[in-house]
């Protein structure tokens, strides 16, 4: 299988990796303890090659989570085709004296559920598990939601998932790589929508949002260290514009979000750029 449907995990850190990798252990284990009974037993090593867990699989991911400067991590369940389970931290050396642009770049950590998970653990389970991982970590932004879990290196796929994700504006299309350029903005409209400074803070708070934000079922929540998360309804909604509108509730948030958003054609030119400013815009224009 080289794409499925999952929910996606994901959080933003504008710290580098020696500053956060022990909080970065403690939600692998946080994961790796709701999943059971599925286990990440195979590692991506520096080739992109991955290989099933063993002695020198635990010297290799030690070394790589105690390392003083970079650190990637790279775990799933399984290897053939796209695995159910995932998780992918990116740890950035933000004081890199020999890259000017170290400072502005964010760790990243992902986390991937295959859609089974959400049917069978129920959509409060996932939520909460959402709200577990991002308890200890010291998030600019995050989010969680329906996305498509895919090889998008391979172009029959990359071509699928260009035309399905404007029929299904609700699955997001994950890109670790934006953490490069991201900034303090944030990526776009999920089902939960986690909130950290300054942008909470320049959008006024949590009383603010919640003034702002009236769809039925949409909720904003108080987090510890002065952030927050929007849930827009019980369950995230993948969408389907063939039957209905666009979601309304993404839509209202989308247009409060709209001065911080991050679009990838203003830092990232891409070949087709009005396609990618159609799918960025989706909940806006």
């Amino acid at each position: 299988m080289l794409l499925r449907d999952g929910v996606s995990i994901a959080f933003y850190l504008a710290h580098s990796h020696h500053d956060v990798a022990q909080r970065i252990e403690h939600a692998l284990h946080v994961f790796q303890h709701a999943i059971v009974p599925a286990s990440l037993n195979w590692y991506c090593d520096y080739e992109g090659d991955f290989h099933e867990i063993g002695s020198a699989g635990r010297e290799f991911l030690e070394q790589e989570l105690h390392s003083s400067q970079f650190a990637y991590v790279d775990l799933a369940d399984h290897v053939n085709g796209v695995g159910d389970y995932r998780f992918i931290y990116n740890g950035q050396w933000r004081e890199n004296p020999d890259s000017p642009d170290a400072a502005q770049t964010f760790s990243t950590v992902t986390f991937w559920l295959p859609t089974e998970f959400l049917e069978s653990q129920g959509p409060v389970l996932v939520r909460e598990l959402a709200l577990k991982l991002s308890a200890d970590l010291p998030f600019t932004s995050g989010h969680a939601g329906f996305a498509f879990n895919a090889q998008l290196s391979l172009m029959d796929v990359d071509e699928w998932i260009q035309r399905e994700r404007l029929r299904h504006p609700g699955m997001d299309v994950p890109d670790e790589s934006a953490s490069l350029h991201l900034g303090n903005r944030v990526r776009g409209v999920h089902w939960m929508n986690f909130l950290g400074p300054p942008v909470l803070e320049e959008l006024g708070g949590v009383d603010a949002l919640r003034e702002k934000l009236k769809s039925p079922g949409t909720t904003v929540t108080p987090l510890s260290e002065g952030r927050a998360v929007i849930t827009l309804g019980p369950e995230p909604d993948a969408g389907d514009t063939a039957r209905s509108p666009v979601l309304p509730a993404y839509r209202e948030l989308a247009r409060v979000l709209e001065p911080w958003m991050y679009f990838q054609g203003d830092s990232r030119p891409s070949r087709d750029a009005e396609a990618l400013r159609r799918w960025e815009r989706r909940f806006l224009d």
